[in-house]
């Protein structure tokens, strides 16, 4: 098998300004249609909403990385 040096790709400013605002309409036209279908399209949304336990779940306690393997920092 014959083999040849890698392509060497380089984005330049303008690639990933085209590529910005081509996302900037899939979600704007995600959230229109959205907003259709359902009427809570002003809730805004936080990321880390699914790493905190539902309200009927018990909280986990939270311990730190001394705390999970016994080492005593008050000794």
């Amino acid at each position: 098998m014959l083999r040849r040096k890698p392509t060497a790709i380089a984005i330049t400013s303008e690639d990933l300004a085209t590529f910005e605002q081509s996302r900037l309409r899939q979600l704007s036209k995600e959230t229109r249609t959205e907003g259709h279908a359902s009427t809570s399209s002003n809730v805004n949304l936080d990321p880390s909403d699914e790493l905190k336990p539902l309200p009927g779940d018990k909280a986990r306690i939270v311990r730190s990385r001394e705390e999970r393997i016994g080492i005593n920092r008050r000794n």
